[in-house]
């Protein structure tokens, strides 16, 4: 997106020394604003977008020079796979008539409890294996997989014709999905006033007006590295230390949160008690959910002991930001035209060695940059607690890559049909993550009439 601006001049000693502070930084805020879920969609929507398998120590410092395996577009390709005839291990071919529209569904093989399809070794066979990498994203996967066989059902009900089936229903989960992208994630996490900037929605029912003034590309759309190894990472100051996973009695207690690490840790076989009741994390009922945790510095215990490779989740992002050449925090500000953070709005306090105080207060991180941004000007219009959602710089440059990427796909609906709303599903014209899991839980018993039709 700023191709021009240097890069920042914090080195590894510097990073070191920021990754100690937010390591002494305890304390995470509860983000009431934002239910727990959200945190989990959001790791979905960049496992749809990118893919870069190259190790943080291999990362070039061109950009120009990375590759996406994974299109720039919001096709749920991490679902679908490249399709029933390229990757049939993803469909149901002998339960499901007819054969090849749905997607697998599989099972324990100690209690049966639905989970993803999984080899002998219990590893996920999904088109994107970081879909499996905790207990939570996982069957947030699982849960898209039972709203296209949902989907699948209802025009089945509507007499589409069998070979039009998969198609029409892969069109209709993609709409679907791409509207409770940019109509409920994008609001919560930017900010409604940056979300409808960006994408202004039409009192008369016509298309929206995109507003894009930094993300622009010639040909075709990218990820931008900005986006990519800063700005949308926020997520991970979003993660708790723990989670409810049940649902709550009446009488309001319920069984204990479970840690995030070791108990919902993923690329294994799913275990009844760790099924989710959905209402935890999204807003299906009148008993509000668990929240996620503010946007802030202060990022969850857990992520700084994972189990595998580089143990502290902040060091990764701010080397692999290095790496890749990062503008610094004050230069993307300066490029988009916002008011620089102020030296104690960036909470390097004297406990940093010296010299590293002085180059990460002049020149910060811009993954940092953009938490400090939040948890300072990251507050609704009734000036509630700041971290609730992005501030100025965070949020534009997610807001705009977003709202970019589906306006650069002819084959989103917003460059389709910029004025469409949801309605086929019998919704209303709205879409939200609630109603996604209201379907869905029609899929169990849609799975189970096509099983039996399938036999006879």
């Amino acid at each position: 997106m700023f191709p021009d601006r240097p890069a920042c001049e914090a080195d590894a000693e510097a990073i070191e020394e920021l990754v100690k502070l937010m390591e002494r930084r305890q304390g995470t805020r509860q983000n009431l604003a934002v239910p727990a879920g959200f945190t989990y969609l959001g790791q979905f929507i960049d496992h749809d977008l990118t893919f870069d398998p190259t190790p943080v120590a291999a990362t070039q410092r061109d950009p120009r020079a990375l590759v996406d395996f994974r299109t720039p577009r919001l096709d749920l390709d991490s679902v679908y796979g490249f399709g029933p005839a390229a990757q049939p291990f993803l469909y149901d071919w002998k339960e499901s008539a007819p054969p090849g529209t749905r997607l697998l569904v599989g099972h324990n093989a100690v209690d049966a409890t639905d989970d993803l399809p999984r080899n002998q070794q219990g590893r996920a066979l999904i088109g994107d294996a970081r879909n499996d990498e905790n207990v939570i994203v996982a069957q947030l996967h699982l849960l898209f997989i039972r709203f296209h066989n949902a989907v699948v059902d209802h025009l089945v009900c509507r007499g589409t014709p069998d070979g039009e089936l998969f198609e029409k229903a892969r069109r209709i989960v993609r709409r679907h999905y791409q509207w409770i992208v940019v109509n409920e994630f994008l609001p919560k996490v930017v900010g409604t006033e940056t979300a409808n900037r960006v994408l202004a929605p039409a009192g008369d029912g016509t298309a929206p007006t995109i507003r894009r003034e930094f993300f622009k590309w010639q040909r075709e759309p990218f990820v931008p590295v900005e986006f990519s190894g800063a700005a949308y990472r926020f997520g991970h100051s979003m993660v708790r230390n723990d989670y409810g996973i049940k649902r709550l009695p009446p009488s309001g207690s319920g069984r204990p949160a479970i840690p995030l690490f070791p108990d919902l840790a993923g690329f294994t076989w799913l275990a009844q008690e760790h099924v989710i009741d959905w209402e935890r994390f999204f807003e299906l009922d009148r008993r509000a959910p668990q929240a996620s945790s503010a946007i802030d510095t202060a990022i969850a215990p857990p992520l700084f002991n994972l189990p595998e490779g580089d143990p502290k989740l902040p060091r990764r992002n701010l080397l692999r930001g290095r790496r890749l050449g990062l503008p610094s925090g004050q230069e993307v500000a300066c490029a988009m035209h916002a008011p620089a953070l102020a030296e104690e709005e960036l909470r390097v306090d004297k406990t940093v060695e010296p010299l590293a105080r002085e180059v990460l207060l002049r020149s910060t991180p811009l993954w940092y940059y953009i938490l400090c941004e939040a948890e300072r000007k990251g507050h609704s219009e009734d000036r509630g607690p700041e971290g609730r959602h992005l501030g100025p710089v965070g949020g534009r440059i997610v807001a705009e890559v977003l709202v970019g990427l589906l306006e650069g796909d002819p084959s989103s609906y917003l460059s389709e049909e910029p004025s469409w709303r949801p309605g086929e599903l019998d919704t209303g014209d709205d879409f939200t993550m609630a109603m996604l899991v209201t379907f869905a839980r029609r899929a169990a018993i849609g799975s189970s009439r096509h099983a039996a039709r399938a036999r006879r």
